[in-house]
């Protein structure tokens, strides 16, 4: 599997479209004039990393990891090749995860050197917690990867997978909370996204994130899924 990995992430770092995304945005972070205070510019580095920005980011994986290899045969060559659906599985998570932590590390580079451009007084504990953000965002991104693989994998179809992906991203956290404060009901509170914003400030308020493990949880359900549904997929090989 590990030799699957480095030769999926050889043929995929080439692309541009990888790296189009991620320069926009830092451009963006850059140009954008600065917030009036320090907190008012976490807050946007948080908003716009955790939805528009991260939906933008995992377009491009999804599209290279996913949509390209099932277009191209890749995928049904490998498995013709004896390689376990499992492990092919897994290698598509592996692969999104470093191209996602790949991408949020040098957002993250933007947000301190745009600070340091403004001239904000970020204390060191204020860059631990977003790095911290930015790894919860990796890992919010690999659910929602995750989720729209799971219609990729059962349709053989990059469509459905990019339409999930789209509304998971972007409007997937306003419709639980509106439905959680229509329904009054913990819908949001309990969901994927809603377990990973309590874990992140149970951390920023010095505790332990204990809804991460459940997060996970939740995770692993999706890629067992994920796996028997690719498993008993008929294809042609």
């Amino acid at each position: 599997m590990r030799r699957l990995i480095r030769a999926d992430l050889k043929r995929i770092v080439v692309k541009p479209s990888m790296y189009v995304v991620v320069v926009i945005m830092a451009l963006f972070v850059l140009l954008k004039e600065g917030n009036d205070t320090v907190t008012q510019q976490m807050e946007f580095y948080k908003l716009f990393y955790n939805t528009a920005g991260l939906t933008f980011v995992c377009i491009p994986i999804f599209l290279s990891v996913y949509a390209d290899e099932i277009k191209s045969g890749i995928m049904i060559s490998v498995i013709g090749m004896g390689l376990p659906r499992k492990k092919i599985v897994e290698a598509k998570l592996w692969d999104s995860f470093w191209l996602l932590m790949g991408s949020y590390l040098v957002l993250f580079l933007v947000a301190v050197l745009k600070n340091s451009i403004v001239g904000y007084a970020i204390s060191p504990k204020q860059n631990v917690f977003l790095l911290l953000f930015c790894m919860f965002c990796v890992i919010r991104g690999i659910g929602i990867i995750a989720l729209s693989s799971l219609v990729l994998f059962f349709t053989m179809s990059a469509t459905g997978g990019m339409l999930i992906l789209i509304m998971a991203g972007i409007s997937a956290a306003g419709l639980l909370k509106a439905l959680q404060d229509s329904l009054e009901i913990p819908v949001y509170d309990f969901s994927y996204v809603g377990l990973l914003d309590t874990s992140f400030a149970d951390f920023q308020n010095g505790t332990f994130g204990g809804t991460l493990i459940l997060a996970l949880l939740y995770l692993l359900v999706v890629v067992v899924i994920n796996i028997k549904t690719f498993e008993r997929k008929e294809m042609d090989l």
